[in-house]
């Protein structure tokens, strides 16, 4: 009885999921696009319409704008409504525990030892866990999971190719939760290439008569035209593009390389080092593709640190599938690293394995719902950081919105990474800036990045420009430098976050 109820997937979820929630009660609510995407959902909700043009700045009011990231934003909306930032914290880190649980599960069917299964997922999780915030990538994150895995297994024979039937409909609906469904495109259409070239020289490919290429090509085609269901039509995709080319790394964070300096780079380099070792180990036998695909995801990692958790992922799927084909399984058998595999291990945990991680989840969403306060699980928990937040701002803030002529929003000059935190702490300001960077565009972009590295005083000459009277600043900037010293702007007063400046 007690191991059907408990199997070592019940303690996994448990942990990363009381881990998440100990150690996330501030560090998911760092991201600056979390609180705009709600008040988008917020704003779709309320009209019935999803938004066509940009509402929050004065820099770019009215101009086209697509909420790509719609439906996604609809749900994060509606969950703030029942439990406010609580639930939407609850619901990132349920998410996340059930997505690396999976991944676990597939290493200890593999064979690895459950010791060695949850040193690998340390590791996977270490260096996603810098892009582990509540927004829609989270989605991304999971979906891109099932998506590899079921490459993994068509590859493998595990699973007959009819099955990949299920891409287009879940491309169609992942469209419109985030842009990375272009990810689990790209990575698709690579397996589905070679695996034709594969089949026409006579190697190791799922095909095995033409029709069987011919269906996979269809499968991709239906599945590139499925991301235009969406309420945009092309200009969805489109706008996904303009994002990628847009010059980024030293305006956004997770835009940037990766640094060995950092967690997030050791992590990734130690991931890296244990999947090539294991790739080295399996020659000179013939790889399959879904072994390879993690390589392209490393090198895309490398360059931009967004791609980390895509990597992990990947590699972490790849390993359960290499290791036990390299030359030194055995030995790695003799020390219990991998456990011989029970071919009648049933593929599935059972219902039963889940029962308390149901209940414990279903009784903190109860806890939340009834507006109980507690910690970890009730309201109350989440936590905006004051060291990256200026809460102790707000009521200046809104003093101002209060100040502003009635019906004509009040524009605010503004940092890049404080636009999201006033678009809704602060509805009736317009900002200068946020992280919706295709919005502005690179020539916007490169100037305002300019200014805030080597030309301050270029927030006067945007002043005279577009008429603002207040600045909001992060403290200890050039921008707040410059502001601090200039005879024609007064401190209204400052947090550790951010200082708000009022012109003379």
């Amino acid at each position: 009885m007690l191991r059907r109820f408990w199997r070592a997937e019940t303690g996994i979820f448990l942990a990363i999921w009381l881990g998440l929630l100990l150690a996330g009660r501030s560090s998911l609510l760092r991201d600056p696009g979390t609180f705009w995407h709600v008040v988008v959902g917020e704003t779709i909700l309320d009209t019935g319409d999803v938004v066509r043009a940009d509402r929050f700045s004065f820099t770019r009011n009215g101009e086209p704008w697509v909420a790509h990231q719609w439906l996604a934003e609809c749900g994060m909306a509606a969950i703030h409504r029942l439990a406010g930032w609580d639930g939407l914290m609850l619901a990132t880190v349920t998410i996340l525990a059930g997505v690396y649980t999976w991944l676990a599960h597939r290493l200890l069917r593999a064979g690895f030892h459950p010791l060695w299964a949850a040193a690998v997922l340390a590791v996977v999780l270490l260096a996603g866990s810098h892009q582990f915030h509540i927004r829609p990538l989270i989605f991304s994150i999971g979906l891109f999971a099932l998506t590899f895995a079921m490459l993994v297994d068509v590859d493998s024979g595990r699973r007959k190719l009819r099955c990949l039937w299920w891409l287009p409909p879940l491309f169609a609906v992942w469209a419109n939760l985030h842009a990375g469904v272009l990810a689990a495109i790209a990575t698709a259409g690579l397996c589905v290439a070679w695996w034709c070239v594969a089949w026409m020289l006579g190697g190791q490919s799922p095909f095995t008569r033409p029709r069987d290429a011919l269906a996979a090509i269809a499968v991709m085609i239906a599945g590139g035209l499925a991301v235009l269901i969406n309420p945009y039509g092309i200009a969805l995709p489109r706008a996904w593009f303009a994002t990628l080319a847009l010059p980024l790394p030293e305006l956004i964070q997770e835009h940037a390389p990766i640094s060995l300096a950092e967690p997030v780079g050791w992590t990734t380099a130690l991931l890296g080092a244990g999947y090539l070792a294991a790739l080295l180990g399996a020659f000179p036998g013939r790889p399959r593709v879904t072994w390879l695909l993690p390589l392209l995801w490393l090198v895309l990692a490398c360059q931009r640190v967004r791609n980390v958790p895509l990597f992990s992922i990947a590699a972490a799927v790849a390993l359960a599938e290499v290791l036990p084909y390299t030359r030194w399984a055995a030995r790695l058998r003799q020390r219990e690293v991998l456990l011989p595999v029970d071919e009648n291990r049933p593929r599935h945990c059972g219902p039963a394995a889940f029962v308390l991680p149901a209940v414990l989840v279903l009784a903190a969403a109860a806890i939340q719902l009834c507006g109980v306060s507690a910690p970890v699980f009730g309201r109350g928990w989440a936590r905006f950081d004051p060291a990256l937040w200026p809460v102790e701002l707000l009521d200046e803030l809104k003093q101002i919105e209060r100040s502003g002529s009635p019906g004509a929003p009040t524009p605010l000059f503004n940092d890049l990474a404080l636009g999201g935190f006033v678009i809704y702490h602060a509805p009736r300001l317009r900002v200068f800036i946020d992280d919706r960077c295709a919005l502005y565009g690179s020539e916007f972009l490169l100037a305002y990045d300019r200014a805030r590295r080597k030309d301050p005083r270029q927030i006067d000459r945007w002043q005279r420009q577009y008429g603002f009277r207040h600045a909001l600043v992060k403290t200890g900037t050039q921008f707040d430098r410059y502001l601090e010293a200039a005879p024609a702007w007064q401190l209204v007063r400052r947090s550790p976050a951010a200082a708000l400046y009022r012109r003379q």
